[in-house]
Order: structure tokens, then C-alpha cells, then sequence
């Protein structure tokens, strides 16, 4: 059950971000605002950031669940 749940929440972390950013350039067409990152440039919406925080919390779940996998807590 948690050897499926880890690529899962890994995937769906993902595609959450990618929804994110995807929806932030339909809407500004700024792609080197993505590929600079770091740099702030990124103004999103509630709606982008929901997804964006979404997606981070689902790719650290599945890292979790990866560690505790490997170290057979579970």
C-alpha cells in the first residue's frame, strides 16, 4: 500500500506545480520569470500559489514516505 502511495504523492506533487507555473504563464507569458525562480520574479495569483504550495507539501509528504520506507518504520 505505501510502495504505491510514495510515487503518488510524488506525481501528484508534481503535476501541482507544473499547474501552477503553467496557469502563471498563460497568464504573463513570462517564461524566464519561471527559469529564474530564485530571483522573486514571480508574481502569482491566490489561485497559483494555492497550487504551488499544494504541490510542495504532496513532493515533501512523498519524501517522507520514502525515508520512512527505507528505513522500514512502516
Amino acid at each position: 500500500m505505501l510502495t504505491l502511495l510514495e510515487p503518488t504523492l510524488l506525481a501528484l506533487g508534481l503535476v501541482s506545480v507544473l499547474v501552477a507555473y503553467l496557469q502563471y504563464y498563460r497568464r504573463t507569458r513570462d517564461l524566464w520569470g519561471m527559469v529564474k525562480f530564485w530571483e522573486k520574479r514571480l508574481t502569482l495569483t491566490v489561485r497559483e500559489f494555492g497550487w504551488q504550495r499544494a504541490g510542495i507539501l504532496l513532493l515533501l509528504l512523498g519524501v517522507v514516505v520514502r525515508y520512512l520506507l527505507a528505513l522500514n518504520v512502516v
